[in-house]
């Protein structure tokens, strides 16, 4: 291996450190909380150092964003089976959003919480490079749920958006209600009852 590439991978196995470190710190203090000494001290290295990778504590947040949508359209693209029946795929789609909430809330948060919250203020203050990457990470896990609806909705594709964004919103909606009642099984099952009926009959 030689110098270049030796330094490649010492670079990119400290960003990954700093991010491991930045989730432990984020997931135990919340964002305002967090600080950047804190996270460069649990990665073990510098402040400056820590700089060098990430200018600020919002852009080091921003890369957990597009963490947790990739991890959402995982699971999203493993429960969307071409092959399945339109409504079994939609409920397939719903599970597999349910259960990426229930096994990995803190991403959960921080994209359908922190984001709607400050993402405004992202779009025109951060890296353009970052908020692109941002943006096609939201919108490849909204086209796997747009894709299966275009099969049970039959609208325009305005009209289809709408009927997206209206499921989106749902779904987020539903995994705050089951926190605050604290029975998941129980009331994911109901919300996939309602969700499907909405769906079915184009909302």
């Amino acid at each position: 291996m030689g110098t270049a590439e030796r330094r490649q991978k010492e670079a990119h196995q400290r960003r990954e450190g700093i991010l491991k470190a930045a989730r432990q710190v984020f997931w135990k203090r919340g964002y305002q909380a967090a600080t950047m000494p804190q996270i460069a001290a649990v990665a073990e290295i510098a402040p400056g150092t820590l700089y060098l990778y990430f200018p600020s504590k919002e852009v080091l947040y921003v890369e957990l964003l597009i963490e947790g949508y990739v991890i959402l359209h995982g699971q999203l693209e493993q429960a969307a089976t071409p092959r399945q029946a339109t409504i079994r795929q939609a409920q397939a789609l719903i599970d597999g959003f349910f259960e990426f909430a229930h096994s990995n809330p803190e991403y959960f948060d921080i994209i359908f919480f922190v984001l709607q919250q400050e993402k405004s203020k992202w779009e025109t203050s951060f890296p353009r490079e970052q908020v692109d990457r941002l943006n096609r990470a939201e919108a490849m896990c909204q086209q796997v749920v747009s894709t299966a609806l275009e099969r049970i909705v039959k609208r325009s594709a305005k009209q289809q958006r709408a009927v997206m964004n209206a499921v989106w919103s749902m779904l987020a909606g539903v995994v705050f209600f089951f926190r605050a009642k604290g029975n998941y099984e129980e009331t994911a099952k109901a919300a996939r009852e309602l969700l499907l009926q909405a769906v079915s009959h184009g909302i």
